[in-house]
């Protein structure tokens, strides 16, 4: 039997896991920041790392758009709404789709593409 190969570093330090910090922490970051405090001395008082910490101070402006429009500041990811054309296309045929499964006809990958060709 084999072992299992653990992710590491050219050093053979083995790497931590990805840590995915939410909203409420990104901003705690950039209050932090903006009231003085260095990027360091963020990070320690967190123990998290600096590169964390500097990213979601890149990402400011980003992350101070989406905190208007949420409830809730527990929501982990910044999400990209997609607008234009292709949206559009795209609920279109998923509102096409919908109505060939309630009328129980299978929908086949000819029947979507046409029907994206007309519209």
């Amino acid at each position: 039997m084999g072992y299992k190969h653990t992710k590491s570093t050219a050093n053979g330090a083995s790497k931590r896991p990805c840590q995915v910090i939410n909203l409420e922490t990104k901003l705690k970051v950039i209050k932090d920041y903006e009231s003085g405090k260095s990027v360091m001395v963020i990070a320690h008082q967190s123990s998290m790392s600096h590169s964390t910490r500097a990213t979601a101070l890149k990402n400011k402006n980003k992350v101070m758009e989406v905190v208007k429009g949420f409830d809730s500041l527990k929501a982990m990811r910044l999400t990209k709404i997609q607008e234009g054309p292709i949206s559009d296309m795209e609920k279109l045929l998923i509102t096409s789709i919908k109505d060939q499964t309630q009328k129980r006809v299978p929908p086949s990958t000819t029947m979507i593409t046409a029907k994206a060709k007309s519209l």
